[in-house]
């Protein structure tokens, strides 16, 4: 049985392992989300337990000035990718997404990025814009989903 919950900075190793096994870049210090506190933005990371092996992750934000959730990560494990993993962990940031008042929920991916686009668009999500200089070969699409 898969469980999903709020990760802890314990974890943070093996997020860090699951992240270089699934070739996903590590840019940036994540220990900072479990111990520095921002009075304008909320983060949340949460983990996808089988069998009490984490298989998976997500990261959001949530945005107080325009009351708006921004899903940063979501990745599962490739031994365990189409089996619903996914989708348990973005209704887990939509939960907290709307816990916190959110009235929308958005993402951006890279526009070849078919796996992903199917799971949001599966999801509710719609494409909302896109960016040609977020990535430096790639066009980014962004997709948001209304709470």
């Amino acid at each position: 049985m898969i469980k999903v919950r709020e990760a802890a900075i314990e974890d943070l190793p093996v997020i860090i392992v699951l992240m270089k096994k699934n070739s996903e870049p590590l840019n940036e210090d994540l220990a900072v989300f479990f111990t520095a506190k921002n009075p304008n933005e909320e983060y949340k990371l949460f983990v996808a337990e089988k069998n009490g092996k984490i298989i998976g992750f997500s990261r959001v934000h949530f945005y107080r000035w325009n009351k708006s959730a921004y899903a940063i990560n979501l990745l599962v494990d490739s031994k365990y990718r189409r089996k619903g993993i996914g989708t348990l962990l973005l209704k887990t940031m939509e939960g907290f997404a709307k816990e916190k008042g959110a009235r929308v929920l958005m993402f951006d991916t890279a526009i070849d990025n078919i796996p992903a686009l199917n799971l949001y668009f599966k999801n509710g999500f719609k494409i909302c814009g896109y960016n040609n200089k977020l990535y430096d070969d790639k066009t980014a699409l962004y997709l948001a989903k209304e709470l």
